[in-house]
């Protein structure tokens, strides 16, 4: 079944980050499964469409989950490049309706990239009293030859909660470029958490979070956490704007440096419109905690792998 859908490095690349990949290849588990512009496995459920279209360089998709339905099991995304060079483009939507619950697992694996760009637009519409949950795990390669650049528009209605987890941990970063807005409606809730490690000179992150609390009583999260070491490159931005009576949010960033060269930039952005909202933020960078580090040397790590420790621990 495994070599029937997706090749072996993808799949070896999905485990790496912490995927467990039996139920993304089961038959009868729910997927959109892409090889650069291909479909190579999809599988819906009672209540699930997916629709998709094969384009020159990636691929055009519709998934919804129909009013009231609750999905049973994740919904596995994979959307993957074994090819060194190339582009891939993405562009999707998701629509949650009204009443509708679903978790979605989505892997993005370019195991080889050396010079290879994918881009990604997606646009989120999520109905009144339901629930998305997301999760995107990436896997860039060892050479930093990926240039990632996603943009995503979402809205989130009323009574709604919608949770966002990006993570960007494991192998190499290459160039990304993140842009996110989502508007949360009256009694919304969001939670955005970011996770990214910038290892070398040729690792360069920009991720722009941001969520505009529109509707009475929304709530929004920020939780932004990345760290840079061996001359790369990381700026975070979380921005929380409250224009509602009684929106409630909080932007937290933390950033972690280390090695000559590296950078990390924190910077968290209010703006309030209504004098009944409250908007919160901190932000820290420092370096890994010398205690630390000396307790993991003594029982016989590394400086390198101690710190690699400490700094994933943070994310």
């Amino acid at each position: 079944m495994q070599e029937k859908t997706l090749p072996h490095e993808i799949l070896e690349s999905a485990e790496k980050v912490g995927f467990d990949i039996d139920p993304m290849v089961a038959p009868d588990a729910p997927k959109l499964l892409l090889n650069f512009n291909k479909v190579v496995a999809v599988k819906d459920a009672p209540g699930l469409i997916l629709k998709s279209k094969e384009i020159d360089d990636g691929i055009v998709a519709d998934i919804i989950v129909t009013k009231g339905v609750k999905i049973k099991y994740p919904l596995h995304l994979c959307f993957g490049m074994v090819a060194q060079t190339g582009i891939q483009e993405i562009v999707a939507r998701f629509i949650i309706e009204d009443g509708a619950e679903v978790l979605m697992l989505a892997h993005c694996s370019f195991p080889n990239a050396c010079d290879l760009v994918h881009k990604m637009e997606a646009k989120i519409a999520v109905g009144k009293g339901a629930k998305f949950l997301y999760e995107e795990r990436h896997y860039h390669g060892e050479n930093s030859g990926a240039s990632v650049y996603p943009t995503f528009e979402a809205d989130i209605g009323e009574g709604s909660y919608f949770k966002t987890v990006f993570s960007l941990v494991q192998g190499t970063v290459g160039k990304v470029n993140i842009n996110a807005n989502i508007y949360a409606q009256k009694d919304a809730k969001i939670e955005m958490i970011t996770k990214a490690y910038g290892k070398s000179d040729k690792d360069k992150v920009m991720i722009r979070d941001a969520v505009f609390l529109e509707g009475n009583n929304s709530r929004g999260t920020i939780r932004m956490r990345a760290a840079a070491r061996g001359g790369g490159e990381v700026f975070m931005e979380g921005i929380t704007e409250g224009n509602a009576p009684g929106a409630t949010g909080h932007v937290d960033c933390k950033e972690i440096i280390q090695g000559f060269g590296s950078t990390a930039r924190a910077t968290p952005l209010v703006r309030v419109t209504d004098e009944m909202a409250r908007i919160t933020h901190e932000a820290a960078v420092g370096r890994v905690n010398q205690k630390e580090l000396d307790t993991l040397m003594a029982r016989g790590l590394t400086e390198e792998e101690a710190v690699d420790m400490i700094v994933k621990g943070m994310l």
